[in-house]
């Protein structure tokens, strides 16, 4: 048997056995799971694990994907392999509890007719349609869908599935009771400019609510929270009724578990017109309240904050347009997103406007003659952010915002103070009520006889561990902050989301309803990743940039001063036709003036193009690295390993 007959044998075999391995793996193998990806994109999480083994009844979900008529489209195809993979995690995870179906419903088929009948949108593509949703259904009547997934927010999808899973399994939705002075549910309502009834819609908010619990509007100037309520969600409380007040604060010292949505400038606020010279108020506060709670809230600050600020155009009329950082609207990422909190540990991004801070309130020094008691750990009212500013931030006025007219000023003169600023705040532990003498419903009913004594009914601290969360902002939850509404073609596509704002919600009310299986749902990894060294690269050049505009208008200033200056001296030197004649010391004026608008226009340019340079070399850099790298770690180890066989080869001759 020759050598050559010997390797030639050796390479068919080798070719058949890496066949059989793959076969044999691709068999028994085919449950086995390795994701080696950051944060384990690709790998359920416990609550989608639990909330895939709860349904009480057998799950059917049938996934619609146009695979077909989706063919050459690589973003879709790879969105729909990922949901159909994922779909397979959870019925796996189920313990045959859930089943999945797949069909691929083609154009004019009885298939595309129950995709439609059952609510699902289809994308218009080159003369067909591409349906990429899902309806889900148990064996008692109950039936949930995903009409069209977003394709280009992949990290939610475990997210909603979960949350389908979920809404079939659940008997009996948690009651989430809304007190507010805003119409957050649509309708008609009467516009304040014209004075005409008009239709307003739903705020999205109000849609994801009303899909995960049942939702019961608080309303009137004396309200009765339902015991029932799992968690009372108030909302831009402006000038709340003393009655309002009171139940809320009955409700919190009992153990009622709160959000509260307080804001210094709530943008969509329809307020009355103020008289002439005054701003609208669109503030909101619960100023008795948190004072006995021991929370402080000022309507009179705005945290503005340059690292988190959201880009906005802010070129003027005849002008091209520029992009600038807005600091009064931010973005608060993982810099300022407590990580230990379950409500934001694992949230990535929420968007603010106009916000307010808060603080806790020092406790209040003993009078003179008095003994300063120190309270035991049980009785102390515990302040935790859960959602900060982070240290390049500053405190602006609401009354001077309104009166900007360039939001480039605001970034230009930005002072940060060093401080971050609690945007969202828990508080816990034993609260005090505002309200020592009982309800202010009995001291309105006897205005002429002397106060009557406390109802002794009525609680004066906290019966239970207090839990009340406060956000000092409402255009949080407003549609502008966190969601878009996506079309093609005039047909829509539902809405893409900007931010994780209704996820932060929906994670506070779960874990007041006591459900915590969505919670690591939330918790995933971000399938995007920005590049912050340009990011921060760009914030520098525009600060330059900006320093250097504002040095050319004061330039200009100092010029038309001076050029002023000098003609007062000759107020009557014109010529025959009316024009003023300029002195050799006006024009001379003048024409230092251009050269240095000149000299400065340039070195603006400069600016702009070292910002570009930069950006391009560490982009250059990243593309030889990710290109380069692997080659070359690939040659090193074949250069190593063949100098170790050639070493190995000359030990065994010797």
């Amino acid at each position: 048997m020759t050598a050559r007959f010997t390797g030639t044998l050796s390479l068919i075999l080798l070719a058949v056995l890496l066949v059989a391995i793959n076969v044999l793996a691709g068999l028994s193998l085919r449950s086995t799971r390795l994701d080696l990806t950051a944060s384990n994109l690709y790998t359920l999480t416990e609550g989608s694990k639990k909330i895939a083994s709860s349904p009480p009844e057998p799950i059917t979900i049938t996934f619609y994907n146009s695979q077909k008529a989706s063919r050459g489209r690589p973003q879709v195809e790879n969105i729909a392999r990922r949901i159909s993979d994922l779909l397979d995690e959870f019925a796996r995870a189920s313990n045959g509890k859930i089943k999945i179906r797949t069909i691929d419903p083609e154009a004019f088929s009885e298939e595309e007719d129950q995709a439609v009948q059952n609510g699902l949108v289809g994308i218009p593509a080159g003369g067909e349609t591409i349906y990429l949703g899902i309806v889900a259904t148990n064996t008692i009547g109950g039936k949930e869908t995903i009409p069209l997934f977003d394709i280009n927010n992949e990290r939610f999808l475990e997210y909603d599935v979960a949350r389908l899973i979920q809404s079939l399994s659940m008997t009996k939705k948690p009651v989430i009771s809304i007190l507010s002075s805003v119409n957050m549910d649509g309708g008609f309502a009467m516009d304040p400019q014209t004075g005409r009834p008009m239709q307003r819609r739903p705020w999205g908010i109000m849609r994801e609510l009303k899909a995960l619990y049942d939702v019961r509007t608080l309303s009137g100037d004396s309200i009765g929270i339902p015991p029932e309520t799992s968690t009372l969600l108030v909302v831009h409380p402006k000038k709340l009724s003393p009655k309002n007040q009171f139940a809320i604060d009955q409700w919190v010292l009992g153990g009622g578990r709160t959000i509260v949505f307080v804001d210094p400038i709530f943008e969509q606020d329809e307020a009355q017109p103020a008289a002439q010279g005054q701003t609208p108020d669109r503030s909101s506060n619960l100023e008795n309240l948190f004072n006995a709670w021991g929370v402080q809230f000022s309507t009179a600050s705005i945290v503005a904050d340059a690292d988190l600020g959201i880009r906005i155009n802010a070129g003027q009329q005849g002008q091209r347009g520029q992009q600038v950082i807005f600091p009064p609207w931010i973005t608060v990422d993982k810099r300022g997103l407590v990580a230990t909190d379950p409500a934001t540990g694992k949230v990535n991004t929420v968007n603010f406007a106009t916000a307010g801070f808060l603080t806790k309130k020092p406790a209040e020094k003993p009078k003179e003659g008095e003994t300063a008691t120190v309270p035991t750990p049980k009785d102390e009212m515990v302040f935790t952010p859960i959602i900060q500013s982070t240290t390049n931030s500053q405190l602006l006025n609401p009354t001077a915002l309104i009166a900007i007219t360039d939001p480039a000023s605001i970034i230009a003169n930005f002072q940060p103070s060093g401080n971050q600023y609690a945007i969202a705040a828990r508080i816990s532990g034993t609260l005090n009520t505002a309200f020592p003498n009982g309800d202010p419903a009995a001291a309105e009913t006897n205005t002429t006889g002397p106060t009557p004594p406390p109802k002794t009914d009525t609680l004066k601290k906290s019966t239970k561990e207090a839990s009340v969360l406060i956000v000092a902002d409402v255009d949080v939850l407003t549609d502008r902050m966190w969601t878009r509404e996506q079309s093609i073609g005039g047909i829509s596509l539902g809405s893409q989301k900007l931010g994780d704002n209704v996820d932060f919600l929906t994670t506070c009310l779960d874990i007041n309803a006591g459900s915590g299986d969505l919670l690591g749902v939330r918790a995933r990894g971000d399938f995007f990743r920005p590049f912050t060294r340009v990011e921060a690269i760009q914030r520098d050049a525009e600060r330059q940039f900006r320093a250097e505009q504002d040095r050319l208008k004061q330039k200009l200033s100092e010029t038309e001063a001076k050029i002023a200056e000098i003609q007062k001296k000759n107020p009557n030197a014109t010529d025959k036709d009316g024009f003023i004649v300029l002195t050799k010391e006006q024009e001379a004026e003048i024409v230092k003036f251009r050269e240095e608008q000149v000299e400065t226009r340039k070195q603006l340019r400069n600016v702009q193009f070292n910002l570009r340079r930069d950006v391009e070399s560490l982009g250059t850099w990243v593309k030889v690295i990710n290109v380069g790298a692997v080659p070359v770690a690939v040659m090193l180890i074949a250069l190593v390993w063949g100098a170790a066989r050639a070493l190995s080869r000359r030990a065994n001759a010797g």
